[in-house]
């Protein structure tokens, strides 16, 4: 998550313009090297203290990254690349090479010459001699491999014929054992996510592991950190000083897709909805306080408390505030649909009349209003 941070406090920090810039400069590296190290050199003048797992990437992966589709290295490789100073014009791709050029220059065309004859009877002889050392190589593993195989038969297969009864009843029951035993931890951990998701419209959250005194009713996408669970009741964390407990048969730990960027997401929401209330962006609206809305908007049309949140209503839409500070931004009456809301990613998670997109840093959630046309959306902070 802190890569996304560091991504994230670049966005609030520059300008559109500046990021756009930062895009196509990453992107013309990227065209000239497929190289996330020699970009990183040439965009901030030092290499990454811990080299990346895949660092040939090319233009058009990068183009998609920005589009939306999913890449942990790009994804990783951003946040190192804005959490450094961003050299105003770009510095060389690699400085070993100017190294080796201008010592070059001194000599004279006699000394040259050689050096370009030893390369070339350097790379030849190799070429040739790694052929067949790879079929030699192969040939003895084909050699070893096959005298294994007779050993094995010979002496666990071959001989228990004789013995019937013993073999038949101790081999399969040590083979069927050892199976469920490799199978068994990759279900474990599949089911050990420490996050859920609420999957149904609307399910009370409770106080108590029984069930019986109720906290707070969460909505269709909303999600928590897990920090103990059971067949029927999961513990969560509402806040950093409250937990509670959840129907477990009301939740899910896993969605269909891969979160998309979070660039992807904010640009589909000014796109989509009605953004005129906001005079700075989005992203500065998220962690405001009471007193800054009151500042920028006033007093609000209506607030409304509970034993988790307050809500403070402006016109069409309402901000959501937690410890006073928002978390999310509600807008009230849309005509967006789960079609619509398609457009910008596959579904993560859907019913008839909800739908959820996540990005790395946030969530876009769908409720349809029963008996109208109308739908509300809420872009929530993302931050489990």
């Amino acid at each position: 998550m802190h890569r996304s941070l560091q991504a994230l406090q670049y966005y609030t920090s520059h300008s559109e313009e500046d990021i756009k810039r930062l895009h196509e400069r990453i992107r013309a590296s990227l065209a000239s090297t497929e190289s996330l190290t020699d970009t990183m050199i040439r965009l901030t003048g030092q290499e990454p203290l811990v080299p990346f797992k895949q660092d040939t990437v090319t233009a058009e992966e990068w183009t998609a990254f920005l589009a939306g589709k999913h890449h942990s290295q790009l994804a990783d490789f951003y946040g190192t690349l804005v959490a450094r100073p961003i050299l105003k014009e770009d510095g060389p791709i690699v400085q070993r090479e100017e190294e080796e050029i201008v010592p070059s220059l001194s000599r004279t065309h006699r000394e040259t010459e050689p050096r370009r004859q030893k390369v070339k009877v350097r790379t030849e002889p190799r070429v040739k001699r790694k052929i067949p050392w790879g079929w030699l190589a192969l040939l003895l593993l084909c050699f070893l491999l096959g005298a294994a195989g007779t050993y094995v038969y010979s002496n666990y297969l071959a001989r228990p014929a004789a013995t019937e009864p013993k073999s038949t009843v101790e081999q399969p029951v040590t083979v069927e054992k050892s199976e469920e035993k490799t199978k068994e931890p990759k279900t474990d951990a599949k089911a050990e996510a420490n996050v859920l998701y609420v999957k149904t419209r609307n399910t009370n959250i409770y106080s108590d592991s029984g069930l019986t005194d109720t906290l707070y009713e969460a909505d269709f996408g909303d999600g928590y950190r897990i920090l103990e669970t059971t067949d029927t009741v999961s513990k969560i964390e509402l806040t950093d000083e409250l937990t509670g407990y959840i129907k477990t048969v009301d939740t899910t730990k896993s969605l269909k897709e891969d979160a998309i960027a979070d660039e992807s997401l904010l640009t589909w929401v000014g796109d989509n909805l009605d953004t005129s209330f906001v005079t700075e962006t989005l992203i500065d609206l998220i962690g405001k306080s009471a007193e800054d809305l009151n500042s920028m908007y006033g007093e609000p049309d209506r607030t409304y408390p509970d034993k988790v949140n307050i809500y403070l209503f402006y016109g069409n839409h309402f901000f959501t505030l937690q410890n006073d500070k928002v978390i999310a931004i509600d807008w009230s009456e849309t005509a967006i649909t789960n079609a619509e809301l398609a457009t910008l990613a596959p579904l993560q998670l859907e019913t008839d009349t909800t739908g959820l997109v996540t990005s790395n840093s946030y969530r876009l959630q769908r409720f349809e209003k029963a008996g109208t046309s109308f739908s509300r959306v809420r872009l929530a902070e993302q931050n489990l």
